[in-house]
């Protein structure tokens, strides 16, 4: 799950040793390896393995007591909207049948911070995951070139912005980089003529030298962020291609979630009774919130979650 050579790369330094004389190998720092990428025919695409990176990276937790059932598919998406910390993912001491989220930095709870519990139903955020969903189909199957037009209008007035900005301190410090190494040839030339001491020679190749080095990092680091400005459409192909693979289907799955949605923000429940609603809002990976038109009128869910107290559950972010 993490050997990057899957992935057709060649790694080499991975280990070290403190002296020709110690045969022991040990773990080199990621900072020192040697990559050659695309040395070999790889195993899986690169872009799957870094996405299982990213998954790996986000929580390293237990597993679930087999009585307390599976692991919900929405663990690691759900996130508290005050606070941002992570949700909880719990089962009713009572009825096992019963799965629910709560803030992992709620005073009530954990003795942290966030003033509010932020409990939600694993079931209530199914089905308002499903009918987000449903609307996005179905926005989809009425108008094809509409959709692929917002998409587009979501990722390419943020990436143009990004991409110019890079764009420009790429330059800025190709120009920089040319021009240390000038004055580090004047510097040299200088010095061979007497002009500049030895002493002053040391000092300022040391200083060229090391903003050469920087220069030269950053320049590598823009680079890549610009490589992967035209991975954007790619994207947003896979992101249609999740949504018509819903089409087909009949229940969510932990692969669907992960392909479409990046996280899930949920906010405490207001009002009382029949009147308490609690905001939902999905963030969908590449475009963020999406504003989707209606289509085909379909009400918000509105859960009984017990006698007399009745939840109905907004998916539009707060408005400031």
């Amino acid at each position: 799950m993490s050997q990057q050579e899957y992935c057709g790369d060649v790694i080499n330094f991975k280990t070290c040793s403190k002296s020709f004389k110690n045969k022991t190998r040990l773990p080199n720092d990621p900072e020192n390896w040697a990559i050659f990428k695309d040395v070999h025919e790889p195993i899986i695409a690169r872009g799957d393995f870094e996405k299982v990176q990213t998954l790996i990276a986000k929580t390293k937790r237990r597993a679930p007591k087999a009585k307390n059932g599976e692991k919900s598919i929405f663990c690691d998406l759900l996130f508290c909207g005050d606070c941002h910390g992570k949700l909880r993912h719990h089962t009713n001491t009572i009825n096992k049948d019963i799965h629910y989220f709560v803030c992992a930095n709620n005073k009530v709870d954990y003795r942290g911070e966030c003033p509010g519990r932020h409990y939600v139903r694993a079931d209530a955020i199914e089905q308002v995951v499903m009918l987000e969903l449903r609307r996005m189909a179905e926005f989809l199957a009425a108008d094809e070139e509409a959709f692929a037009e917002l998409l587009a209008q979501k990722t390419d007035k943020e990436l143009l912005k990004e991409k110019k900005h890079d764009e420009a301190e790429l330059q800025k410090a190709i120009v920089r980089n040319d021009t240390v190494a000038q004055l580090y040839e004047k510097l040299y030339e200088d010095n061979a003529i007497g002009k500049v001491s030895d002493e002053w020679f040391m000092q300022l190749s040391h200083k060229y030298e090391t903003e050469r080095l920087e220069l030269k990092t950053k320049i590598k680091t823009l680079r890549q962020k610009l490589s992967k400005c035209g991975q954007r459409e790619q994207e947003r192909e896979n992101f249609t291609s999740a949504i018509r693979r819903f089409m087909r289907m009949d229940r969510l799955t932990a692969p669907l979630l992960r392909e479409l949605i990046d996280h899930i923000d949920v906010f405490e429940t207001e009002g009382k009774g029949k009147n308490r609603t609690q905001r939902i809002v999905i963030y969908y990976l590449f475009v963020g919130y999406v504003e989707i038109p209606e289509i085909s009128h379909r009400p918000n869910i509105v859960a009984d979650t017990r006698k007399g107290v009745a939840t109905k559950y907004l998916t539009e972010p707060k408005t400031a």
